[in-house]
């Protein structure tokens, strides 16, 4: 099939492509192959955002342009009405329903990573988010991973809950390690390790049930931004250390929280350090203490929640 709008010069077909929505540029690629390859040309001048949702009852994948209009790929795995078919790698059975295609796989493993090659030939993809449920752990690995293995930016990583062994969690992190922000509540082993946290680039970091985090993880953070951490294991001398290390090198560290199970005592914590100003504590929280470092570093850090949350700060 032809369309006059390809008998234009590539510098004006740029032009048109980019007032056209996600959905209707993708219609256009499955008209033909030759039409497919004009249009993926041009995929440097249109930008999208992708979300990738994993769950027990629906999976799909969201399209957004700068416009914020989006266009849903929703998957499937049991037999439905189909009307039409679409070229990915391969032909799949689909469906239109308002902005959402309705598309049929015997795998969402590879619906997903067909589907994210096919967008990343067509589009500029700006980052890719995802959203995962428990039960599609091993799975959403696989998806991360292939994202990594492509070099596609990835933003959020938003993971409420997820129980696996060490050696799945592993891979999770690593394959997060370039997003923006991490939301993870992870149950593993009592065995876990990871030594590969100084990778980490994070504008936030939220990790729940941290219990198996030592010192030296958390010091390796210090490129990222913002870290909320809960249920630690810590000590008053954990906590000793981690004030001496940011003193030394903060990295880009703004704020740390860490929720410890057990007593801290802040004033046995800060023995040995340059305090420069305390802050009388109240009924919210305990005392603000100020420090300073050997080379112009300042942080602070106050207890709040019944002195079982730890929150220290980078001073500007």
């Amino acid at each position: 099939m032809s369309f006059p709008l390809f008998r234009l010069p590539e510098v004006a077909l740029e032009e048109v492509l980019k007032k056209f929505n996600p959905k209707e540029i993708l219609i256009l690629t499955q008209t033909s192959l030759r039409t497919r390859h004009r249009i993926s040309r041009h995929r440097k001048s249109y930008s999208v955002e992708i979300r990738v949702v994993r769950e027990r009852l629906e999976s799909y994948v969201n399209i957004i342009n700068t416009d914020r209009k989006f266009f849903r790929i929703n998957i499937h795995t049991w037999v439905t009405q189909f009307d039409s078919s679409w070229r990915f790698h391969t032909i799949v059975p689909v469906r239109y329903e308002k902005d959402a295609l309705v598309s049929f796989w015997t795998q969402k493993d590879i619906a997903f990573q067909e589907i994210l090659d096919f967008l990343n030939e067509i589009f500029r993809i700006k980052e890719v988010s995802f959203n995962i449920n428990r039960k599609s752990s091993d799975s959403a690995v696989h998806i991360l991973e292939h994202c990594a293995s492509k070099n596609l930016k990835i933003g959020s990583v938003d993971w409420p809950s997820f129980s696996g062994d060490k050696e799945v969690t592993e891979k999770i992190l690593m394959a997060s390690k370039g997003a923006s922000h991490l939301n993870i509540r992870v149950f593993t082993s009592s065995s876990m390790r990871f030594d590969h946290f100084h990778l980490f680039r994070m504008d936030l970091l939220e990790m729940e049930f941290a219990w198996w985090m030592t010192v030296e993880n958390i010091v390796s953070l210090r490129n990222c931004k913002r870290i909320r951490l809960k249920f630690l294991s810590f000590t008053t001398l954990s906590l000793k250390q981690i004030f001496r290390e940011y003193l030394k090198n903060p990295g880009e560290l703004c704020d740390l929280r860490i929720n410890i199970d057990y007593c801290i005592r802040m004033e046995q914590a800060i023995e040995g350090l340059n305090v420069v100003r305390v802050e009388e504590g109240n009924d919210m929280r305990g005392s603000k203490y100020w420090f300073s470092g050997h080379n112009g570093v300042k942080i602070s850090a106050t207890m709040m929640d019944w002195n079982k949350t730890v929150v220290i700060k980078r001073e500007f």
